[in-house]
Order: structure tokens, then C-alpha cells, then sequence
């Protein structure tokens, strides 16, 4: 039996603001990475690689360029305005799982806003098929060699850090996806950060 957490479970109690850069027309990416709590064994983009992946974005980047880019992530309300008055687009998943929207560039990612939906002419039906398409495919080259494994506080933890950016949207993908990369046994799934999905024990103690 495979648990799964619906919503994002963070081991750190201290809470931050969202931040973002504000890139004129073209996207607002998210440094919230900047802030996630620190995972034994695994790594998070630095400030600088946030700041090659914005430049890499186009400038008015239209929708022949972010259709092959877009991914499900999942949202967190504190999250969800956006910056400037420009709310992001997110809807819920049949199992009531609350997502957003971003854009793959390199080690992080850019969220797609309503204003951003208008200007591509695109309907939320259609990026939110774009982007689960483009999951199937990441997920698709994924295996369990991906795993990076550490122990914290003596529990045995697996984590997948990739596809970079947004590896914790794997869960999205199903449980047929999930036992091919983590196995079939008992196991909970935490969410500590967009680019990180951690497997612990079932029996691992909640305090952990």
C-alpha cells in the first residue's frame, strides 16, 4: 500500500514569504527554492542558476515555445496571487489535489498567469493537457537509479530530485509511476519543496 500526501508537508515550521522575479511581459519566477528546508543528500539550485535559467526565457515567449515546457505543480495557496495583480492560473485534480502551472527552464521553473493564458489564446483544458503530457514523457525516462538515499535522524529516506525543478509533480502521475521508481511497498510520500519528492518507511514517526 502506497500513502500519498495530497498537499505539501514542509519539516521546517518557519514560513516565509513567496518570492519572485518579476520579469517584465515574460514570466515570474519562483526562488522559493531558496528557502527549502535542507534534505541530507540532496541539492538545491543556487541563486545564480535561477538567474541563467530567467535569462534563457524569450522575450514574449509565445505558446509554440511554452506548449512543450509546461508542467502540473502542485499549488500552495500562499502562493497562488501571483505579483502585480496578475493571479496564476490553477484549477483542482479529480482527487481534489490543487495544482498550478509552470514552465520548465533548467533548475527551476516560471508560472504561467491568467494574463499569460489570454495572450496565448489557450484555454486552461488545453494547458492543463499540455502539461500532464509533458509529465507522462519525464516520467517516462525516470527509474530507480534516479533515487538519491540518505538517512536523517536514523530513518532511511529516499529522494527523487529530478526532472529539475519540479520533481515532486512525479506524484501527479500516478501510482503505476510511482511503484516503477519507488516500489510497491508501504510507504509515505512527503513534499518537502516544488523540486523534491521524499519517500519514508510507513512506519516512519510523523516527528521525523
Amino acid at each position: 500500500m502506497i500513502r500519498r500526501m495530497a498537499q505539501s508537508k514542509r519539516r521546517s515550521r518557519q514560513r516565509h514569504r513567496p518570492r519572485w522575479l518579476r520579469l517584465g511581459r515574460k514570466a515570474q519566477i519562483s526562488t522559493d527554492y531558496l528557502a527549502q528546508p535542507e534534505i541530507p543528500g540532496t541539492v538545491k539550485p543556487s541563486q545564480r542558476e535561477i538567474e541563467r535559467a530567467r535569462d534563457s526565457i524569450p522575450d514574449d515567449f509565445g505558446w509554440q515555445w511554452a506548449e512543450p515546457r509546461l508542467t502540473p505543480i502542485f499549488e500552495r495557496p500562499r502562493m497562488s496571487e501571483g505579483v502585480d495583480g496578475d493571479p496564476l492560473l490553477n484549477t483542482v485534480t479529480p482527487l481534489g489535489v490543487a495544482i498550478g502551472f509552470g514552465i520548465e527552464v533548467g533548475p527551476t521553473f516560471a508560472r504561467v498567469s491568467r494574463s499569460m493564458a489570454a495572450r496565448w489564446e489557450a484555454s486552461l483544458e488545453q494547458i492543463e493537457a499540455a502539461a500532464f503530457r509533458h509529465l507522462a514523457e519525464a516520467v517516462g525516462r525516470l527509474g530507480r537509479s534516479d533515487l538519491q538515499h540518505a538517512v536523517h535522524q536514523g530513518h532511511l529516506m529516499r529522494a527523487l530530485t529530478v526532472p529539475d525543478g519540479w520533481a515532486s509533480s512525479v506524484i501527479l502521475a500516478g501510482e503505476e509511476v510511482i511503484t516503477r521508481i519507488f516500489g510497491s511497498q508501504d510507504q509515505t510520500f512527503i513534499v518537502p519543496a516544488r523540486n523534491l519528492l521524499v519517500s519514508l518507511d510507513a512506519r516512519t514517526p510523523s516527528a521525523v
